[in-house]
């Protein structure tokens, strides 16, 4: 009878919860003004048992469903999912001091040196002096020029891996994806690193970048339920710091080779985004500034995201 009692109270219990959530979602929904539509979920998990393995995929299947923007509950996270590219100008360059600041994931606190980077970093003046490098040091029309050979260097040597191949099958996908990453690397530490040195540098990020890739998509129970963080359940986090040990083993060693060669001749065209960084950093009238830390951050954004 005990047993009995103990299932029969449990099973009143758990149905009252979701009576109550099911009324408070409902009513958030109706609120004033409403929140976008979305699909309800389970009491507690929210929509998580039917994400599937393909977070995007699914984001992307729902966004069919419920248009450019809707929302959603991921465990104790409510999220608003925008799927369009206007609505994502919107909210990232005409609202953007109004949706800063937002939630970081695990692996995004350990990938970017402790959300040192422009993407995740808080609102703050850090984050205004970042966004001025981009915006008037790296990203302006001088600097794009300046690593235009860098680009077309990788893109010429695609190409002749492709003819190389005449008659037999390519898979596109991969070489397309290598072919992005040594264009970004080049861009980012190219303009130094040629020849047996460079390659090896590559062939090293490129073995772990898909890694990087797979993590930053895996959906984290530590994102969902923040009380459980500590707990790195899946072992997520302890996955990117492994993983970011080797990333930082190479960041070093090509920053350092940088600032060694700080003073010397640069090739006509081979200008990269660290040099641009680096001659910031040495710069003692400028002012912006930027610590070694917060390069490599926007190195780890920069390649992946």
């Amino acid at each position: 009878m005990d047993g009995l009692y103990v299932v029969a109270t449990f099973s009143i219990s758990t149905l009252f919860m979701s009576i109550l959530w099911y009324i408070k979602t409902s009513q958030g929904r109706r609120a004033n003004p409403p929140l976008p539509p979305g699909p309800l979920g389970l009491p507690i998990l929210g929509y998580l048992p039917f994400l599937g393995n393909n977070l995007f995929q699914k984001f992307t299947e729902l966004g069919h469903k419920y248009g450019p923007i809707y929302s959603i509950s991921l465990g104790k996270k409510f999220c608003v999912v925008i799927n369009s590219p206007s609505l994502v100008k919107e909210v990232v360059r005409d609202q953007d001091s109004v949706f800063a600041n937002r939630d970081i994931p695990a692996v995004g606190i350990v990938a970017t040196y402790g959300a040192n980077d422009i993407v995740f970093s808080e609102l703050n003046s850090k984050w205004r002096a970042m966004r001025k490098i981009f915006v008037q040091e790296m990203m302006n029309a001088k600097s794009l020029d300046a690593s235009y050979n860098l680009r077309k260097d990788q893109v010429r040597t695609a190409v002749r891996q492709v003819h190389a191949k005449i008659g037999n099958p390519v898979e596109i996908g991969p070489l397309i994806f290598r072919t992005e990453l040594k264009v970004m690397m080049s861009m980012l530490w190219g303009g130094k690193f040629e020849g047996e040195e460079g390659e090896r540098i590559a062939s090293e990020f490129l073995a772990v970048a898909p890694k990087l890739v797979d993590l930053f998509g895996k959906p984290n129970i530590s994102d969902f339920f923040p009380l459980l963080a500590w707990l790195d359940i899946q072992g997520v986090k302890k996955q990117m710091e492994t993983y970011m040990q080797i990333v930082d083993k190479i960041f070093e060693t090509v920053i350092t080779q940088h600032e060694m060669n700080l003073s010397g001749e640069i090739k006509e065209g081979k200008k990269d985004l660290l040099q641009i960084l680096l001659e910031i950093q040495n710069k003692q009238d400028s002012e912006i500034s930027i610590s070694r830390k917060q390069i490599k951050a926007i190195f780890m954004v920069r390649a992946l995201l």
